[in-house]
């Protein structure tokens, strides 16, 4: 039992020693791999950032959109309230009764006379209206749809250009960030490729002296791979201190602006996907690129040992 410990971190002692050595014998090619990936994992962190606020945002626009529900002239108003409330994807439904809406439409016309204007047109021309919001933007229509089968429903209107193009814009950035995160992945595997290739190139000396007493290509080369870990890992901690720092930089930059662009960044800092995901993802993301760089340089060299 004793033995099989002090055997276990032996081996973790020979790993680190050897994966230092290869970081040291990297030189400025390290920079040049932890760079890369910093950058890599900057766009990809910046788009995953924008995508989560504008699902923010469409989110927080669609519990706010309201549709308007017209009923028909000889529908009460109190009957229906229950029957919407039913309808799924309804957060609530209020009623406007047609004699307060005849009431708001002669304030906003500068008429006063009620009594004068209801006798002009025969009657309060208006019917109930009830003003429904949905749980979540994406539901609008689909509610709309089922409201205005509903009895009793004379018209539904509702106005979601906003919502349309906010997911429009979100469609693209996802598009175009994967473009982007698909090419700078490509450089970034490249250059740990190179990175580790010229460690193994520059140590080939010490891998044969290795390779004679009896050392399996797995053992040998095992600390390349740990390099580009290494690599990863730094580029991704990296990336998430320039998120953050651009993030402070943003919230300074906008405290004088209007209310509309303050909204669009509400909750930026204190999302917890920013906070706990983010970085989980970017060192998970940073961790897989660079064991897939070390692998595809050691495995010219471990393939013919």
């Amino acid at each position: 039992m004793v033995q099989n410990v002090v055997r276990f971190f032996t081996k973790i002692d020979y790993l680190l020693r050897e994966t230092l050595l290869g970081l040291r014998r990297g030189g400025w090619m390290n920079w040049a791999a932890v760079s890369t990936v910093a950058v890599l994992l900057f766009l990809f962190g910046a788009s995953l950032q924008i995508s989560w606020q504008l699902e923010n945002v469409l989110g927080q626009l669609g519990s706010q959109l309201e549709i308007s529900v017209y009923l028909d002239e000889n529908t009460v108003g109190e009957s229906m309230q229950s029957r919407l409330l039913l309808v799924d994807g309804v957060a609530a439904a209020k009623l406007i009764p047609k004699e307060d809406a005849w009431q708001n439409l002669m304030k906003d016309l500068g008429k006063n006379d009620l009594t004068q204007a209801t006798q002009q047109l025969g009657g309060n021309p208006l019917v109930d209206e009830f003003k429904v919001r949905a749980t979540s933007s994406d539901r609008v229509p689909d509610i709309a749809k089922r409201i205005s089968g509903l009895k009793g429903v004379n018209e539904v209107w509702y106005t979601n250009e906003v919502v349309e193009r906010i997911g429009q814009l979100r469609r693209a950035v996802s598009n175009s960030s994967v473009a982007i995160v698909a090419i700078f992945t490509v450089i970034a595997i490249a250059v740990i490729t190179t990175t580790i290739r010229l460690i193994v190139l520059a140590r080939r000396r010490e891998i044969e002296v290795m390779q004679l007493v009896g050392a399996t290509a797995t053992w040998i080369y095992f600390p390349f791979v740990l390099q580009g870990v290494v690599f990863g890992v730094t580029g991704a901690a990296t990336a998430y201190v320039m998120l953050m720092l651009s993030l402070n930089l943003l919230g300074e930059a906008i405290v004088n602006q209007p209310e509309l662009i303050k909204s669009l960044t509400l909750g930026l800092t204190t999302d917890f996907r920013v906070q706990l995901l983010l970085p989980l993802v970017l060192l998970i993301f940073g961790s897989v690129i660079g064991v897939l760089g070390s692998l595809l340089a050691v495995r010219r060299f471990s393939f013919n040992s």
